[in-house]
């Protein structure tokens, strides 16, 4: 998976400039969480949102202070209230680097030199998550543990294929994080061989945590 592949080009964005007002950029939230803040330049400047607006209008009251300090606020200008805080990425970095930035922000703006570019939204990940993982295609699941990799993924590919089974997906990540062993998700294509595999997956050192057949998982 690659970033360009799950990209939101900047001509299809919504996007608020530094110097726009208050009020223009509360108009343009009235049907976006958040949105892209941009220089004139097309440089990438951070996110606007209606926390980061509230934050922004909490500090200019309490220095402004008197009783039409919102409706004068919303004639300031947006640059206080953008967040700069969040990381850009290119279209040359590794997809699973949008997963620490995501967690943490609505979207991941992608720049080349500095420019906006586009962004990639939480639903492009969780799309591309579940072709990983993948979600909604009939297959029996494995989920299996083994004591080490070295080798691990060598000797159940061998296994698969002398069983002439179809691999769906593959997928390995920790036990916990302070675990030495770690985990594999197999999904292979429904079969008839399922038992089989389960015994030759562990005559061959692999435990088998977990197993559930496609029919079992849609009835």
């Amino acid at each position: 998976m690659f970033i360009r592949n799950c990209l939101t080009p900047r001509s299809e964005l919504t996007v608020v400039s530094p110097e726009e007002t208050v009020a223009s950029a509360l108009a343009k939230l009235e049907e976006h969480l958040s949105l892209p803040c941009v220089r004139e330049d097309d440089t990438f400047a951070g996110i606007v949102s209606k926390r980061t607006l509230f934050e922004g209008f909490c500090a200019y009251r309490a220095t402004a202070g008197g009783t039409d300090a919102f409706a004068s606020f919303l004639q300031q200008p947006v640059a206080p209230c953008v967040d700069d805080s969040i990381r850009t990425l290119t279209l040359d970095d590794p997809f699973e680097s949008t997963l620490d930035i995501i967690i943490r922000h609505p979207f991941v703006p992608i720049v080349a030199e500095g420019k906006l570019i586009g962004i990639v939204k939480r639903g492009d990940i969780q799309h591309a998550l579940g072709i990983a993982f993948a979600i909604g295609q009939p297959a029996d699941r494995l989920l299996i543990g083994a004591p080490e990799m070295e080798g691990a993924l060598h000797r159940l590919f061998s296994i698969t294929h002398r069983l002439d089974l179809n691999i769906v997906t593959a997928v390995t990540f920790d036990a916990r994080r302070d675990a030495l062993n770690r985990r594999i998700l197999l999904k292979v294509s429904p079969t008839g061989a399922l038992d089989r595999l389960v015994a030759e997956l562990e005559r061959a050192g692999f435990q088998v945590i977990q197993v559930a057949r496609h029919e079992d998982t849609v009835a």
